[in-house]
């Protein structure tokens, strides 16, 4: 989405704007996140409401259906302050263009809290994540033993300009640049979904015959990776390191397509996210910056009891 159009966007609604305030009586937390359709999505909507229920508050969970559409976001942030809601919990799409909104929705006495990518910092009372820079960093260190500590490899990112694929690529690259015989030939952006990074990764095998590596920044981008590569069966010759997980990328894994994947805890991010908006609306402190964790997952490990908590949240079948 072209930001001027956001920015646009934003302006006309703004004369809209209506200020409301809290009733404590009528708790409606407002969990926005970047997306809807993806597994990790539903884990975190499943964490948030699990802790709804045990609170005994409404939630409501939504979501644009594509992870670029950030005027989508903008106006279900919109729609938030206009439903008067208590508290909106937001994993935003892209910092800069969802700060003036929520600033909006904070100026008005809605209590804002994120997870997965923040705005700006001041804005937020808590934001709930993964450390995505030392989680990624774990990526790469798992990268270069795969390929013996040399050789091409390349990344394939999800949203340009979100913060999440800021910090994995960063972990990521300072994880490699202990390894003089590694070269990180580009970053590519598919925007997280699995179509286009398949495409993306099919150009990257024609242009460079010899790379030995790519890593896939989330879910999408992993199995879009790991799709193909299989199409050209290269599996084992090109080692793929992912992040996140789905039934997809886990099937990849055990049949070798990828080595492994760098699995968060989206479930802990809805649970926790929601737990401390609750304790807001009491006006009890919280704490600032909540690292929900990483673990590394590969054939090894996979059918450990560990392994199986992370990446099956929503149950095997």
């Amino acid at each position: 989405m072209n930001k001027i159009v956001v920015l646009f966007l934003i302006l006309c609604m703004s004369v809209t704007f209506i200020s409301c305030s809290n009733k404590s009586e009528d708790i409606n937390i407002v969990i926005i996140s970047k997306g809807y359709q993806q597994e990790f999505w539903k884990s975190v909507e499943l964490g948030s409401k699990d802790a709804a229920n045990e609170l005994g508050v409404k939630v409501t969970f939504e979501g644009p259906e594509r992870e670029t559409e950030i005027a989508s976001q903008v106006k279900m942030v919109l729609d938030a302050i206009d439903n008067k809601a208590s508290v909106i919990i937001l994993a935003a799409l892209d910092a800069d263009l969802l700060s003036p909104v929520v600033e909006k929705a904070k100026n008005s006495g809605i209590k804002i809290l994120t997870f997965d990518s923040n705005v700006r910092d001041e804005l937020s009372l808590s934001f709930a994540a993964t450390d995505n820079v030392a989680a990624s960093n774990i990526a790469g260190e798992e990268m270069a033993k795969a390929i013996g500590k040399k050789g091409k490899v390349a990344i394939v990112s999800h949203i340009a300009g979100s913060q999440s694929a800021i910090d994995r690529e960063k972990g990521f690259k300072d994880a490699i640049s202990k390894y003089p015989d590694i070269q990180i030939i580009n970053t590519y952006y598919g925007d997280g979904d699995r179509k286009k990074s398949k495409a993306i990764t099919a150009d990257i095998l024609k242009a460079n015959p010899d790379i030995v590596g790519i890593y896939g920044t989330c879910e999408g981008a992993a199995v879009g990776v790991g799709d193909a590569v299989k199409d050209v069966n290269m599996m084992g010759r090109i080692n793929i390191i992912g992040f996140d997980s789905s039934k997809d990328e886990i099937n990849y894994i055990n049949d070798g397509t990828i080595n492994g994947t760098v699995v968060q805890n989206p479930y802990k991010m809805g649970y926790a996210s929601v737990k401390n908006a609750v304790e807001v609306l009491k006006g009890n402190e919280i704490e600032k910056n909540i690292d929900t964790g990483a673990t590394y997952i590969g054939k090894n490990n996979i059918n450990s009891q560990e392994a199986e908590k992370l990446i099956y949240p929503l149950g095997k079948n």
